[in-house]
């Protein structure tokens, strides 16, 4: 696995993009703590006052149903009180006398308004000051009445959230930026690979692959269709070297038999009926050199997917009737019988004249490679998945151990190569096969060869529309 650079990893945009998911989250973070805290301090200040109208209002019942002097008492009796150690009091006269309390006279002499209010206390033994929120009134006789509370729970609650907000953030900071190195550090090598086996094959290495991790993921979805491109690259190159090979070693027969020919007219040739026959075994020689080349270039036309456009949805059943009307006096020539079996109504999508150039193919070497006298049986017939050509003849067939090169450029199981053909008609079936991923597969018919040819039912064609013939 390629290494990563110190540098690469900031500049990814996958990196960037978990910065800003830490950024959104953040943000998010903030507002739940935020609503957080604002619903837990409001709560404990709202709990707060309460308790300090409740007491405020008793004290102030009291005053009035019996006087001043059991409201001293009562802030007394409260103050002796353990659980109430939290509860402050002050009581005094309209002309500023203090009657009653905890709290220093001095300390709120200069309140003479009602309301909240809040205060700082300092403990005679010093320490931290404590806050007080409290309210004042008037009571009837002019008494001023101050009820208060310690808020130290209310400002623990403040630092405590205060706290969490710190840590929290520091957390999520952290575990944004170090999940996104991660991830970031995981998809980098898995693109530096990608990038590594591109530059090995640009350099001339198309046996490489990009790796794949086995997780099925997007990016080993990725490489398998990548892989897939590498491959059918790689076959392809293949074959152009191997036409290339192909085509200077089975022209050069036609070339010399060509130039021989010329050669011996122009030396021995005395009249007009000797250079004539010269002529005509140079344009046959010529045409069989030109009717290759066309072969070579109708199959790089369809292996390049040029004539995918002009799909169609068309009649199956009428394109292998049709090619039959062809091959029937062909085989009548021979005194072979074309046994037909057509299910009427087969239909699929592809190009028609392709799809009658693979069924002629077929019948044509089913024709030539059959001795005289002999069945060839011709079946169309519909199946489950699509439908199903089969030809059958009672030639001599073709050994299991050459049927897969059969379709190749220029093959034939005939060694000598002296009998007519240039080894392009299968090569030329499997391009078109391969084109409307149509299937095909040799067998024995004992004796001969049985070719089933499986045809995909009617659909949508990428880079295409499926249209109707006549359209």
């Amino acid at each position: 696995m390629p290494s990563v650079r110190p540098n690469s990893l900031f500049r990814t945009s996958s990196f960037r993009l978990t910065l800003l998911y830490a950024a959104v989250f953040g943000g998010s973070v903030v507002v739940l703590l935020g609503f957080i805290y604002w619903a837990t301090a409001g709560y404990l200040g709202r709990q707060l006052e309460d308790v300090v109208e409740t007491e405020l209002a008793t004290l102030a019942d009291v005053e009035v149903d019996d006087g001043r002097a059991v409201l001293v008492d009562a802030i007394a009796e409260r103050l002796k009180l353990r659980s109430n150690r939290s509860a402050y009091y002050q009581a005094r006269t309209s002309d500023g006398v203090t009657i009653a309390g905890n709290i220093s006279p001095d300390r709120i002499a200069a309140f003479t308004d009602t309301g909240w209010h809040q205060l700082s206390l300092t403990g005679t033994s010093g320490g931290e000051p404590r806050r007080i929120r409290g309210k004042a009134v008037f009571l009837p006789d002019g008494t001023y009445l101050f009820v208060g509370q310690d808020s130290r729970m209310l400002d623990e609650v403040h630092e405590l959230i205060g706290h969490a907000f710190l840590l929290g953030g520091i957390m999520m900071l952290v575990l944004a930026v170090g999940g996104g190195a991660v991830l970031s550090r995981s998809i980098l090598h898995r693109i530096d690979a990608i990038n590594i086996t591109s530059e090995h094959i640009v350099s001339g290495d198309l046996r490489r692959r990009i790796p794949r991790s086995g997780s099925g993921d997007e990016f080993d979805r990725l490489a398998a269709n990548l892989n897939a491109m590498l491959d059918r690259i790689e076959r392809l190159m293949g074959g152009m070297k191997q036409i290339s090979n192909d085509i200077a070693h089975d022209l050069r027969t036609p070339l010399t038999r060509l130039r021989n020919t010329l050669e011996t007219a122009r030396r021995h040739a005395t009249d007009f009926a000797g250079y004539e026959t010269a002529i005509e075994r140079a344009i046959a020689d010529t045409d069989a050199i030109l009717e290759t080349f066309g072969a070579l270039l109708r199959i790089a036309q369809i292996e390049a997917g040029a004539r995918r456009a002009s799909f169609a949805e068309l009649d199956l059943s009428a394109v292998v009737e049709a090619v039959l009307e062809v091959y029937v006096p062909a085989a009548e020539e021979k005194q072979q019988i074309l046994s037909i079996d057509i299910a009427p109504g087969t239909r699929s999508s592809g190009d028609r004249e392709l799809l009658m150039q693979l069924v002629a193919n077929l019948c044509e070497n089913a024709i030539r490679h059959s001795p005289r006298q002999t069945r060839i049986e011709v079946g169309l017939h519909a199946t489950k998945d699509g439908s199903e050509l089969v030809i059958a003849d009672r030639g001599p067939g073709i050994p299991i151990e050459a049927r897969g090169k059969v379709f190749q450029r220029f093959y034939r199981l005939e060694s000598s190569r002296t009998t007519p053909g240039s080894g392009l008609g299968l090569s030329l079936v499997a391009a078109i096969a391969e084109l409307h991923e149509i299937g095909i597969r040799l067998e024995d018919n004992e004796p001969g060869l049985r070719v089933v040819v499986t045809f995909l039912p009617i659909r949508m064609v990428p880079d295409s529309r499926v249209k109707t013939e006549g359209e």
